[in-house]
């Protein structure tokens, strides 16, 4: 089947985005990512699998994902007879999570959603309440009218107050898929996690398990959408991109501490994720802290 998209809104302003994306037919994801924003996937019609964290996830019309900063995830289609979805995702700059919080320090809305990503399901007045703020912001970011980016701010800034109120009732979060085939991926991303600085051996993890390697290789993939090795190096790189932003350690012992003997390789791998290589990214995100004063390194210029 061929899968045909159909982008039917998107709009920006000062770390808010929103799109609206109807796709026609069967679709898995193939860019598996993490990224440095929050994404509140909302799905108006059809049904996704998300994988989330270790965890496999069912999500219906209805249904909301909330999506943390650095997460890795993906989606997927739940069966060769899927036909398609209508989703909006808002984004979320993670600094502008942070402007909240100190304007507004008693939310706590990083370490909140932190805690607390997943797939909700959603009763029709909470439902209502999110496709308004998505009418909102699409009139505001259309029309553009004097003091739009301050009425995105705070209709945002009002439905995360209450989607907070939503997670107070545990009905609402959906459970991991508990299948077997579900059960062997989660085990399989948390074993890869917990050991991503060696080689993970497949072997070894078949002993643990009990099953063929080949069967693990296989039912990964089909329920996360990587392969055993995608997924090591996203994990590794994940780490990656935080010791370049937090540390003075060199490149090279970076990619040795992470497992990879080819400092070549490392590069290709690091840039095949993020898009810029690792000095890039070092150069536009490392923080260096003085004292009690952290400076932020940032040139716009060098950024992909």
């Amino acid at each position: 089947m061929v899968v045909d998209n159909k982008i039917t809104f998107f709009g920006k302003t000062d770390g808010i985005s929103v799109e609206q994306l109807i796709r026609y037919g069967k679709f898995n994801m193939k860019v598996k990512h993490f990224h440095n924003q929050y994404e509140i996937f909302y799905i108006i019609e059809g049904q996704r699998q998300f994988f989330l964290n270790n965890k496999v996830y069912d999500a219906f019309a209805g249904d909301i994902a909330v999506i943390d900063t650095n997460l890795v995830h993906t989606t997927r289609s739940v069966g060769d007879e899927d036909s398609g979805y209508n989703r909006v995702i808002l984004y979320i700059d993670y600094e502008r999570m942070c402007m909240y919080d100190d304007k507004y320090p008693d939310l706590h809305l990083v370490d909140f959603f932190h805690k607390n990503y997943g797939v909700y399901h959603l009763d029709d007045e909470q439902r209502a309440i999110f496709l308004n703020l998505y009418r909102d912001l699409r009139h505001e970011l259309t029309k553009k009218k004097y003091g739009y980016k301050t009425r995105i701010e705070i209709n945002v800034l009002h439905w995360l107050i209450n989607f907070m109120n939503i997670k107070s009732d545990k009905s609402n979060l959906a459970p991991p898929i508990n299948d077997v085939k579900g059960e062997i991926a989660s085990k399989t991303a948390a074993y890869i996690e917990n050991n991503f600085t060696s080689n993970v051996s497949l072997d070894t993890l078949s002993e643990k398990m009990y099953l063929s390697k080949y069967y693990i290789c296989r039912v990964f993939k089909e329920y996360t959408g990587f392969t055993v090795i995608e997924y090591t190096n996203m994990i590794r790189i994940k780490k990656a991109a935080q010791m370049l932003e937090n540390t003075n350690e060199s490149i090279s012992d970076i990619a040795t501490d992470l497992g990879y003997e080819s400092m070549t390789y490392f590069e290709r791998v690091f840039k095949k994720i993020l898009n810029v290589s690792p000095l890039k990214y070092r150069k536009t995100h490392h923080s260096v802290t003085y004292g009690e004063k952290e400076l932020n390194i940032l040139d716009d210029s060098d950024y992909i």
